[in-house]
C-alpha cells in the first residue's frame, strides 16, 4: 500500500508561545527516527531561519516563490539543516516575502489552497511536513488548514492563553467546515509550553494537586465530544533559547536534557498517526 504524508500545522492564538520551538525540536525528534521531515515557515516574521541557523533567503528561495503559480513548477526551495548532525531534515523558509505574497492569496481564485495545490501538483516525498504559523490567526493558518491533515497548539499554561487555546480549536473545526476539507484535519494534540512549577495558576490548570479536576486542563479536553491529546509540558527554562541561538534543537545541544522526552513524544504520536494512515 502506498505511504502516506503527515502534515502538521503548528498553531497558537498568541506570538511568542513557542511554535518554532516546538517544531524544530519535534523534527529533530522524528529524523532520530529515520523520518524524512520538512520544516515550513509559514511565518513572515522568519523565525525558523534562527532557529535553524540559516541565513535570511531571498524571495526565491521562501514559501513565497512556492505561492505564485505562474513561476512556481515543482521547484521546492528547501535547505538541509543540521546535516553535519543528523540526516532527513529540511527546510523551506518564511519572512519577509511573505508580507507580499498574502496578497496573491487574497487575488487568486484558489488563494487559500495555494499550498495545498502545489502539494498536490507537485508532491514531496518526506513522510512528514511541518507547517510553523503565525503567532494569531490570519490567512498563513488558513493557508495551512486547508493543506494539512492534522493541527497541533501550542499554549501557555494561562487562564488567558488557555481561553485563547479553545478559541483557536473552534476556529479550526468552523473554517475546516467552511473549507469543506475532506478528510478534516485532526487536532494532534495541545502543548502547554513555558510551564512552571512554582507558579499555582500552572500546577492548577494542569490538575496538579487539585480537589476538583474537572475544570483542570487535562479533564476538559478528555471531556470533549472528540477528546484532545495533552502533552507533558515544557518547562520553562533558558536551554531552549540557548540552543535556538546556536540555530540547534535541544537534541543536539544538550542531550540529556530530560526536556527532549517531550518532544520524543509529539515525534512517536506523529509516527503513530502516520502508521495508521498506512
Amino acid at each position: 500500500m502506498k505511504r502516506k504524508q503527515l502534515r502538521v500545522a503548528i498553531m497558537s492564538s498568541a506570538g511568542g508561545t513557542g511554535k518554532s520551538t516546538v517544531a524544530v525540536n519535534t523534527a529533530y525528534q522524528l529524523a532520530r527516527m529515520e523520518m524524512a521531515t520538512v520544516l515550513v515557515d509559514c511565518d513572515p516574521n522568519g523565525s525558523l531561519a534562527l532557529f535553524t541557523g540559516l541565513e535570511d533567503p531571498s524571495a526565491e528561495q521562501t514559501l513565497a516563490h512556492v505561492l505564485a503559480p505562474s513561476e512556481f513548477k515543482g521547484d521546492w526551495p528547501l535547505l538541509p539543516i543540521w546535516e553535519d548532525k543528523i540526516a532527513g531534515v529540511s527546510a523551506c523558509l518564511g519572512g519577509l516575502p511573505l508580507y507580499e505574497a498574502v496578497k496573491r492569496i487574497d487575488q487568486e481564485p484558489r488563494g487559500v489552497y495555494l499550498l495545498s495545490d502545489a502539494l498536490e501538483d507537485y508532491p514531496l516525498k518526506h513522510d512528514v511536513l511541518i507547517f510553523d504559523c503565525p503567532g494569531t490567526i490570519e490567512r498563513y493558518h488558513e493557508l495551512a488548514l486547508a493543506a494539512c491533515t492534522h493541527v497541533l497548539i501550542v499554549l501557555h499554561p494561562n487562564t488567558k492563553a488557555i481561553n485563547a487555546g479553545f478559541k483557536l480549536i473552534d476556529w479550526v473545526y468552523q473554517y475546516r467546515s467552511k473549507l469543506r476539507l475532506n478528510p478534516p484535519p485532526q487536532i494532534l494534540g495541545i502543548v502547554p509550553n513555558a510551564y512552571q512549577k512554582d507558579a499555582a495558576m500552572h500546577r492548577n490548570h494542569m490538575g496538579e494537586g487539585v480537589a476538583d479536576e474537572s475544570e483542570t486542563l487535562p479533564s476538559i479536553l478528555q471531556s470533549l465530544p472528540d477528546p484532545i491529546k495533552l502533552f507533558d509540558p515544557i518547562r520553562e527554562t533558558r536551554l531552549l533559547g540557548n540552543a535556538a541561538d546556536y540555530g540547534l534543537p535541544l537534541g543536539i545541544y544538550r542531550p540529556g536534557e530530560g526536556i527532549n522526552t517531550v518532544f520524543a513524544s509529539i515525534a512517536q504520536e506523529i509516527a503513530n498517526n502516520l502508521a495508521g494512515e498506512n
